[in-house]
């Protein structure tokens, strides 16, 4: 019997595949679960139109982060911190910290998406890469910069 998987299903695929399963099983398992639906005329034609619109989705999300992208390269962002003589920073930069400075000059990231392989502990110029959509990165250019006391 062929039905669509409202739901992932592991071993069988993901939400909105078109999957065979034994008949037990989707009546069984699947229907009364609300994992599937029987792949009749009326259902393939409602996942035909809601692969449409989450293909269309995706193209608008994926445009908006090239834009994002080439906005966010273009900028220089400076951020003051407390540093020593020697150029330490007392403490350390995080993702949370580059986050609210993005905020502040008008771009919304969300901290999980900054990829630092350790904190930020020197002065100077640094490069940060920030991953905006699954097939776009950023690279902004970030400036540690000693705070006058």
């Amino acid at each position: 019997m062929k039905v669509i998987l409202t739901a992932d299903v592991k071993g069988m695929g993901k939400r909105g595949d078109l999957v065979e399963a034994k008949d037990g099983y989707a009546r069984n398992f699947l229907f009364p679960r609300g994992l599937a639906m029987e792949a009749n005329e009326a259902n393939l034609r409602e996942l035909k139109h809601q692969n449409k619109a989450r293909d269309k989705r995706e193209e608008e999300a994926l445009e908006a982060a090239r834009h994002l992208k080439r906005d966010i390269e273009e900028k220089s962002f400076l951020l003051k911190v407390k540093a020593g003589d020697a150029g330490r920073i007392f403490g350390s930069v995080t993702a949370m910290d580059i986050a609210a400075e993005l905020e502040k000059q008008g771009f919304k990231i969300d901290r999980r998406s900054i990829q630092l392989d350790s904190p930020l502990k020197t002065l100077g110029n640094h490069e940060v890469k920030v991953k905006l959509h699954h097939e776009v990165q950023a690279s902004i250019k970030l400036v540690l910069e000693g705070e006058e006391s």
